[in-house]
């Protein structure tokens, strides 16, 4: 019997010459033993094809009892503002350090720990150049070691159900001092790396959350939108791709935030438009992330004493999520 490499949508596979079958009798009626091998290889080949764009996930996330998660959130952010006919550059590079510790693992909910460990930050503005390290005293004793020291200082704890929404968080709000008007700027730069010191509210998502509870698969796609105390955001995710360990997950988003600054000892409000694209990682075993790489580019007005004066910002942000072993 001859046999003869065959492709069906990709898939190959091997057929009989038929010419070597004539003389075969068949056991389903009139077919001969040639047609139904090929029909055979027919199916296991549609099979194998329907398999392959059939993945299904679900967003239930697998934490470890006792284990302790890292967060390591960078953005590196450019701002361009025009003032008395002059461009004004701005340049910051900031990186938050969390840790959640596991203190109860089940099915239905997780219990966990909150802390900010390390806040660095550098800063290159208007003459003036800056660095911080929340691991140097001597920079614990400086203008910004009370606003960090103070953030440092800040635990809660949160249970969350099986897809990461927010069950309860104790205490429920972070109460922190009003920072220096004068330092304003740089804490509203910081806000991308140390947000998570504030607790999420209850019966909203939480950092852990990436996944609907839903099944997906390739190609599906969804939209959230919200509001805090920064603006209103309106996220959409899809999924470009699901391997035997990740969950590849495409991102674009757009918001409307106010920023609170000064400058040249004036107080001013700058609205922006952003807008974000990037891409997420999950694991595939236990839900959760592993990493997401975000850029923005946003466009608005600063208002104060001296009018309204155009500003562009660009943030490159790179979070990502870690087991430390103990």
């Amino acid at each position: 019997m001859n046999l003869r490499a065959q492709k069906w949508h990709g898939y190959s596979f091997f057929s009989t010459n038929c010419n070597d079958c004539k003389e075969e009798s068949s056991i389903l009626g009139n077919m001969n033993s040639c047609m139904r091998y090929k029909l055979l290889l027919l199916l296991t080949g549609l099979h194998l094809y329907m398999l392959a764009g059939a993945q299904k996930i679900t967003g239930k996330l697998r934490f470890e009892q006792g284990a302790q998660y890292e967060i390591t959130l960078q953005a590196k952010t450019t701002i361009a503002q025009q003032a008395m006919g002059q461009t004004i550059d701005f340049n910051v590079e900031a990186t938050g350090i969390h840790s959640y510790k596991i203190t109860n693992a089940t099915e239905a909910n997780t219990t966990m720990n909150h802390k900010l460990n390390h806040v660095l930050f550098s800063f290159d503005g208007m003459g003036q150049k800056m660095q911080f390290d929340s691991q140097k005293e001597k920079d614990l004793n400086g203008p910004f070691g009370k606003p960090i020291r103070e953030l440092l200082d800040k635990k809660y704890d949160i249970i969350i159900d099986s897809g990461g929404t927010t069950m309860a968080a104790i205490p429920e709000k972070i109460v922190l001092s009003n920072p220096d008007s004068r330092m304003a700027l740089i804490t509203s730069m910081l806000r991308d790396v140390t947000e998570l010191v504030q607790p999420p509210q209850k019966g909203k998502f939480s950092f852990f959350h990436m996944l609907p509870g839903k099944e997906t698969g390739e190609g599906d796609a969804w939209v959230i939108n919200y509001e805090n105390e920064s603006g209103s955001f309106e996220d959409a995710y899809s999924i470009a791709s699901i391997t035997d360990s990740v969950i590849l997950l495409n991102y674009a988003g757009s918001s409307s935030t106010l920023v609170k600054a000064e400058m040249m000892g004036n107080e001013t409000t700058t609205k922006f438009n952003n807008k974000s694209t990037g891409r997420i990682t999950v694991d595939r075993a236990t839900g959760i992330i592993k990493e997401k790489i975000i850029d923005t580019n946003s466009t608005g007005t600063t208002e104060g004493p001296f009018g309204s004066i155009p500003v562009t910002s660009s943030t490159h942000t790179v979070i990502t999520v870690r087991k430390v072993v103990e």
